[in-house]
């Protein structure tokens, strides 16, 4: 098969790619922290909390897939991107003024969605400047690793920007809501910036300007993927939502809740700049599975937490989570897609994460009030396990040509190394 030459991007153009994931992954530094805090401090339950977050997501289940055709059908990203950072930012900045439930769910509605096609499209842009889908873990990460850097400025900076009281009056609405005056302003620089990125068109469309229905077809492969990423999101993700809580309940100051987060994103980091190149070596399956496996884990090991040093220790285990999912769960993806059909299905990966993101809050918001946030944690890990089970059972490589893991090392490592590479079941 012949492989076309490598697009010719303006260096600007790849700049502005970076500045762009440093942008919007930025966004989640106070986003992330603070946002279940401040409802909180609005008078919500844990449970109304879960709610909001639950429809919020739940609304991009339905949002997401038409966003994806709607960019395909057109081929094009940068004005969507544009529209979307500019709903984004106006929906958070909103926030300051919201008191009552329904009011936070439409907000978080219309933020939610917007920011996470930002993502889905960061990953579509990324996959049609790679010449080859085995060089697609190292190119993304190039990029996308910046986006890990922003979350890490923004949530330390908002900490400190609150860490000047006293815990009680930091956390509180009236000191939380300065977070939703100034950060939304990233949301501004984002629509600025995505008017720049390289938007390479698919050469397919000049003989063909409407997108073949066969490349939105859902292989079994991909369908199998997406089964264990919604329970790994469902489990990691709606636990997490609560972390910021737990965090206030074990006293932690402001510095410290985003410091915490900061930590796992810092791992995140050392984590994500080395597993692209790994992978486009050895495969995506291999990298994915360990990130399968240590999340239940890691969610049992914060119900022992006796004080804020214990979660940050804990929270070091998510350069083991998203530090490969976020980056290798979207490599994963481009390998099965073809450029006719990567937008929708990088939108089938958000909307999954959509509904794994909706109900996940829902039902950890109803165990933490009824139970503890300790048995929240314990079902979560549960549902983790569920889905490394239908992962390593079910899920084959996409990497076209991956070099064998096993015969390396020692022996008694090599049945590890034949579980991870491939699936007990091929479908």
């Amino acid at each position: 098969m012949t492989v076309d030459p490598p697009p010719e991007i303006p260096r600007w153009r790849s700049f502005a790619l970076g500045l762009l994931m440093f942008l919007s992954v930025a966004t989640f530094g106070f986003l992330q922290p603070f946002t279940p805090l401040f409802m909180e401090a609005s008078g919500l339950s844990r449970s109304q909390i879960g709610l909001v977050m639950g429809m919020a997501t739940g609304s991009a289940m339905l949002a997401q897939p038409l966003i994806g055709l709607f960019s395909d059908r057109f081929d094009t990203r940068r004005l969507p991107m544009f529209l979307a950072a500019l709903g984004a930012g106006a929906a958070y900045a909103s926030f300051r003024h919201a008191d009552q439930m329904w009011q936070f769910a439409l907000l978080s509605a219309l933020g939610s969605n917007s920011s996470m096609y930002l993502g889905a499209a960061g990953g579509v842009l990324v996959g049609r400047m790679v010449t080859a889908r085995a060089e697609g873990g190292a190119a993304y990460v190039r990029y996308r690793v910046w986006g890990s850097v922003g979350y890490i400025v923004v949530s330390l900076l908002s900490g400190l920007l609150l860490g000047g009281q006293a815990a009680d009056t930091a956390l509180g609405r009236e000191s939380l809501a300065r977070v939703f005056l100034w950060g939304p302003q990233l949301f501004l620089m984002i629509a600025l910036v995505a008017l720049l990125v390289p938007d390479v068109k698919n050469p397919a469309r000049a003989a063909d300007p409407l997108p073949d229905r066969q490349a939105n077809r859902l292989t079994p492969n991909l369908r199998w993927f997406l089964l264990a990423t919604f329970f790994y999101m469902f489990g990691l993700y709606g636990a997490t939502a609560y972390l910021g809580l737990y965090l206030k309940g074990l006293g932690a100051t402001p510095l410290w809740v985003t410091a915490t987060f900061a930590m796992g994103v810092l791992c995140e980091v050392l984590i994500m700049i080395q597993v692209g190149r790994w992978s486009d070596r050895y495969g995506r399956r291999p990298a994915l599975a360990v990130a399968f496996l240590i999340m239940p884990l890691r969610l049992l090991c914060y119900i022992p937490a006796a004080s804020p040093a214990w979660v940050m220790a804990v929270q070091s285990l998510h350069g083991l989570n998203y530090g490969i999912m976020g980056a290798i769960s979207v490599v994963f993806i481009n390998d099965l897609a073809t450029n006719a059909g990567r937008g929708y299905a990088q939108s089938r990966l958000a909307a999954t994460g959509a509904m794994a993101t909706s109900i996940g809050p829902i039902v950890c918001g109803w165990i933490a009030q009824r139970y503890g946030m300790g048995a929240m944690f314990a079902a979560m890990s549960a549902v983790g396990a569920a889905g490394a089970f239908v992962f390593m059972v079910f899920v084959q490589e996409s990497h076209p040509s991956p070099q064998t893991l096993e015969g390396r090392g020692p022996a008694i490592l090599r049945p590890l190394w034949r579980a991870l590479s491939a699936p007990i079941i091929k479908n």
